[in-house]
């Protein structure tokens, strides 16, 4: 431009920008002095006052600029401002600042620029704006888009509508101006969004209505946004601002730094996406996961974030918010009383049935535990232990000199190497006293304050058994009140030490994969022996106690031995329940620190910085390449519809050696035991993540991936802009899975339509933007792609290993369909009406009894099954389909229209079970009519019944097609083959 106001605000200025106006209307209402001598003079004699009087006296101009708000947040205007260099703040932003200052407390311009990659000012002037509030106030508050974090257009609107506001009203000036407009013209204060409740606001902020009413603020969002004092008021009665900053000390850190006005602005920008808790009644982490409907509508993007749903529709459906008991897992102290307490309450146990660890044949474990009275709880820990693991234990108890009932501790313990001092030795010295006397080959470094969970010493044992090089394994603690103390444990380059993932929850994806770590605590260290007594067991340096577990992991990693964490051994644990109190335990901590530093200090030259950034690169050790797969959802095999392939590929990545971590772009609402059972148990299932949160995601962990695998076309076009705005210089691999393209050309060939497939392969891959690689299913798949001009086509098949059921011909009865349904009028479904309405109606003519149809398989959610008919029996989703394969005679698959390669013709196959199939599917998998499978059109139902009919009593035919069928399986589709496929892809 530019323009001083004066001139702006003229009417023969040759620019308009939305926001130069001067309301005469606004302005003699909120300007009394101007009202008094305008009120009755000519319409320009308003404007004239304001530029000779009141843009002096702090005026502002309209309800689009706030002129107070403007100097008071740039004092260096307000400097220029008094010493006459501008006549006013306006005019400062008329000339200046709209290039990128916030001319009102509802606009922040920063927040534009940085939600919207088309807001430079470049692009701007392309299109005739005068900066982003122009834009925001010409088309931006129509478009939904966001200008400041408290105001939605669209909300805003709804809300005025339903309090009786005219559309027109509304729409002529745009949501953003008409709500600005009615603020303190008398109206009532109507929401700007379901972030803010101005009528509660008022209700319990006397202190603020006061203001109001005086009139030092217009309204309650502007007393929100601009007093003095932010963290005093909460903006709605499910945020606790005080809460918030206790609860997370890195946003109080923000804070103060500058980054926010306050908590609740990093609430609603970015805590509400990483699920942080509002107040101390709401867990929003809970809410979503235990609310089906809450992660349909995040995934499909009806609601912004758990908050806002929890407050449009979970308030009013009665949806729980928080956890059983929530004071308690909030709140520690009571946890630990409650533990203690269940420990003394036990005792009474003991009188008659002791814990009894003799055994007769050499030891599978030692277990070294270290008490200084506290009886109650040492008894608590050993019924644990006992009950945990019923093999033999070589228990060595070392009584450090306790005047309570440990003393006695023999009388109700059988089995028990008790070593007893006179005074107390400490941990350390006390756990080298006992190791002297440990006979067998895996040592159990235990706590007396714990509870164990469910197998938790097997499944260590197991997995210290697992590799020669593993020294030791520690596993999952969590504190009395359900949060985490350590899931591994970090070592930092300056010494000092994080239990990864504290205060999160055991259910949290990061704390449920297997990885190595630097050290585990000696809450639960399990150990072999023998390397234990080779290094010396613990330093003696570091004697009473704390550091000893850190120092013992670091000379087990100089000398080429791993430290595995394994989520399977969950371990309860009443933190500092042996030491006196937790200032002394600290102080024990520091002194550690400082001895640990100068032991060892080439090792500490090689870890991590401390820092937040890097906890995801020091969680884990070694140098593994990290691989974020994206698919739909967590890949499980009983989903179908090519998650199984997915499934294997994902294996397939872990045994090549890589890290693998799955997201879910539309969430995971599937049980945490499937969804971790079915996933190798050293991938990072990412099962409380989706595409709402990808772009946090994404910067959170930019730079942390070596490569990204995505499956399925449509979700890499769906990724592109936050690929694109993390500036991820990935390497993208594309797996396909399937070409819709050629299920929507079968669909149009059944339908008797034209398709040109070619344009439409075209459009499928429209704006997915550049791929390292891109996987076709089939060899018929690839040269599709290759038709159509896309670069670096490979294929990737699909494994399956022959597990053929042993059931002859003559045992065998009955018709076989398995296969999902996602969504309505999914091939699968098409399948089921062509069977009911035209292929069974043709084979009851072939066959005075026609077989019946066992149909299985996972239908989605909100997916209705057509009514089945005659001879179709429905078993529902089945956890094992073996039997159901062991009894049929026959699987069929009468699909009109798909794409990729049928995985249930694979599975039917390595079960021995021959197929019926139509010549589209044959097609897609490349077997023979009468080799390996019957093949028939799909357009041809009476075919289709006369080939289930002659091989349903073909015996020599049906062990022909099965013995061609496994064969065939085995050529093609080994697992072994499929995972070295993977590894060349990888690799390449």
């Amino acid at each position: 431009m530019p323009y001083p106001a004066r001139e702006l605000l003229s009417p023969d200025c040759p620019v308009k920008p939305a926001w130069a106006v001067f309301d005469r209307g606004w302005y003699l209402h909120h300007f009394a002095e101007a009202r008094a001598l305008c009120a009755d003079a000519a319409p320009e004699a308003a404007l004239d006052y304001y530029l000779h009087t009141g843009a002096q006296q702090g005026h502002s101009p309209s309800p689009l600029f706030d002129e107070p708000y403007y100097l008071a947040r740039n004092p260096d205007v307000a400097e220029l401002v008094r010493t006459g260099h501008y006549e006013s703040g306006f005019d400062h932003y008329c000339q200046h600042g709209w290039r990128g200052v916030s001319p009102h407390w509802l606009f922040d311009d920063t927040l534009y620029a940085e939600l919207y990659e088309d807001m430079t000012l470049e692009n701007l002037e392309l299109h005739g704006c005068y900066g982003r509030y122009d834009h925001y106030l010409k088309s931006g508050q129509r478009e939904q888009r966001i200008g400041q974090y408290l105001f939605d257009a669209s909300f805003y609107r709804a809300q005025a509508l339903a309090a009786g506001v005219a559309e027109g009203e509304i729409d002529g000036p745009g949501p953003y101006v008409h709500f600005l407009a009615c603020l303190g013209s008398g109206r009532d204060e109507l929401p700007p969004s379901i972030y803010f409740d101005p009528a509660w606001y008022v209700e319990h902020h006397p202190a603020a209505k006061a203001e109001i009413l005086r009139g030092q603020f217009v309204a309650a969002i502007h007393h929100y946004l601009t007093s003095a004092m932010p963290e005093l008021f909460d903006p709605v009665p499910h945020f606790s601002e005080s809460f918030y900053r206790r609860r997370y000390p890195d946003i109080e850190a923000a804070i103060r730094g500058g980054m926010y006005r306050n908590a609740y602005q990093q609430f609603v920008q970015h805590g509400c996406f990483e699920l942080r808790q509002p107040s101390a009644e709401i867990d929003l982490a809970y809410y979503r996961d235990m609310h089906r409907k809450v992660r349909d509508a995040l995934n499909a993007g009806r609601m912004r974030d758990a908050f806002a749903h929890l407050r449009l529709e979970g308030l009013k459906e009665g949806l729980d918010y928080s956890p059983p008991a929530r004071v308690q897992v909030l709140e520690e102290y009571p946890a630990r009383e409650a533990f203690i307490r269940r420990a003394r309450a036990d005792l009474a146990l003991f009188a008659r049935q002791k814990p009894d660890f003799s055994y007769k044949s050499s030891p599978e474990l030692a277990v070294i535990m270290v008490a200084h009275n506290r009886f109650e709880l040492t008894m608590h820990s050993l019924a644990s232990l006992r009950q945990n693991f019923a093999g033999a234990v070589q228990l060595i108890l070392v009584d450090n000199a306790s005047t309570d009932e440990t003393r006695w501790i023999g009388q109700y313990v059988a089995g028990v190497t008790i070593l007893r001092n006179e005074q107390n030795l400490g941990f350390l010295k006390a756990c080298n006293q006992a190791l002297e006397h440990v006979a067998a080959a895996a040592l159990l470094y235990l706590n007396n304050d714990v509870e164990l969970g469910y197998g938790a010493v097997a499944a260590a044992l197991r997995r210290l058994q697992s590799a020669k090089d593993i020294g030791a394994v520690c596993g999952k603690i969590v504190r009395t009140h359900g949060r985490l103390q350590e899931a591994g444990s970090i070592i930092w380059s300056d010494g000092t030490t994080t239990g990864y993932l504290r205060d999160a929850s055991p259910l949290a994806p990061e704390a449920n994969f297997v990885r190595d770590v630097d050290y585990g605590s000696a809450v639960f260290l399990l150990c072999h022996t023998d390397v234990v007594k080779d290094l010396g067991g613990f330093d003696e340096d570091f004697m009473p106690a704390y550091y000893e577990d850190a120092d013992l992991c670091t000379r087990m990693l100089k000398a080429g031995f791993r430290v595995v964490y394994d989520p399977a051994v969950s371990v309860e644990h009443l933190e500092f329940g042996s030491a006196a109190t937790s200032e002394a335990s600290m102080a024990l901590m520091r002194r550690g620190r400082r001895i640990f530093r100068s032991k060892h200090q080439e090792f500490l030259q090689a870890q991590h910085k401390t820092g937040e950034q890097n906890l995801l690169a020091a969680r884990s050790r070694g140098k593994r390449r990290r691989v974020l797969f994206i698919e739909d959802t967590v890949p499980l095999r009983r989903l179908g519809s090519g998650f199984v392939r997915s499934n294997d590929i994902v294996h397939a990545i872990d045994a090549a050696g890589y890290e693998v971590h799955v997201f879910p772009i539309n969430g995971a609402p599937y049980d945490v035991m499937s969804l971790l059972g079915d996933m190798p148990e050293r991938a990072e299932i990412l099962y409380d993540r989706e595409f709402t949160g990808l772009e946090a995601f994404l910067a959170e962990r930019g730079g942390y991936y070596d490569l990204i695998w995505v499956a399925r076309t449509h979700n890499l076009r769906r990724l592109r802009k936050a690929l694109n705005k993390a500036k991820l210089k990935t390497k993208i691999i594309l797996d396909t899975e399937a070409l819709a393209s050629r299920r929507l050309a079968a669909q149009a060939t059944m339908a008797g339509e034209e398709f040109d497939l070619s344009k439409a392969l075209e459009e499928e891959f429209r704006n997915i933007g550049a791929a390292e690689q891109i996987l076709a299913v089939s060899e018929a798949e690839a040269g599709l792609l290759r038709e159509v001009g896309l670069p670096k086509i490979s294929v990737l098949g699909t494994a399956r290993a022959a597990a053929p059921t042993q059931a002859g011909f003559v045992a065998r009865e009955g018709l076989l369909f398995i296969g999902a349904i996602h969504q309505p009028g999914a091939p699968n479904e098409d399948s089921l009406r062509f069977y009911k309405d035209e292929i069974y109606p043709a084979l009851a003519k072939l066959m005075q009894t026609p077989p019946v149809l066992s149909v299985t398989g996972h239908v989605a959610a909100g997916v209705e099954l057509p009514a089945l008919g005659a001879g179709m029996k429905l078993h529902g989703e089945v956890a094992d389909t073996r039997p159901l394969y062991e009894t049929a005679r026959l699987f069929i698959a009468p699909t009109r229209f798909a794409a990729g390669t049928p995985y249930k013709i694979y599975e039917a196959a390595a079960m021995g079970l021959p197929c019926v199939v139509t010549t589209l599917l044959a097609e897609q998998l490349g077997w023979r009519h009468g080799e390996e499978l019957l093949a028939v059109p799909a357009e041809e139902p009476i075919a289709i019944a006369a080939a289930i009919a002659r091989l349903y009593h073909d015996e020599a035919l049906w062990m022909k097609l099965r013995k061609g069928a496994l064969k065939r399986l085995g050529a093609d589709n080994h697992p072994a083959a499929f995972t070295q496929r993977v590894k060349e892809i990888l690799a390449g």
